[in-house]
């Protein structure tokens, strides 16, 4: 169980950094991080879908693990946009810094994104 659910997570993380990086390409940083909670919502729905499917019977209270796992999702993905951040400053001119509002933010879409994901995929699956 705890692979699947770690498997999900990063489905989710790497799917918004992959999403933010494709952006920046056109879109300048301080857009994208205006328009990455939707980035983090979508995939926030991946990653409790991917849950739902990857566990199906093994699962025992799917909103509330699915809830908690879109959390996690949230918050390793503004780690990570933060660490990004960090790193390629001294490259850009005026890079933004995310702060705790943007932290809960990210946690709240994520958790709720997935939890919506996987009652979606409860009906799928007819569990």
């Amino acid at each position: 169980m705890t692979i699947a659910a770690v498997k999900s997570i990063f489905i989710g993380v790497g799917g918004s950094l992959i999403l933010a990086l494709f952006c920046s390409t056109f879109i300048a940083m301080d857009k994208i991080l205006f328009i990455l909670p939707l980035f983090i919502a979508f995939n926030g729905a991946m990653t409790g879908y991917r849950l739902v499917e990857a566990l199906k019977t093994s699962i025992v209270n799917i909103p509330v693990f699915s809830f908690v796992l879109g959390v996690g999702t949230g918050a390793l993905t503004f780690v990570a946009v933060n660490v990004a951040i960090n790193f390629a400053g001294p490259f850009m001119r005026n890079a933004m810094a995310l702060n705790i509002i943007d932290l809960f933010i990210y946690m709240a879409v994520s958790g709720i994104t997935s939890y919506l994901g996987a009652k979606l995929a409860v009906r799928y699956f007819n569990l």
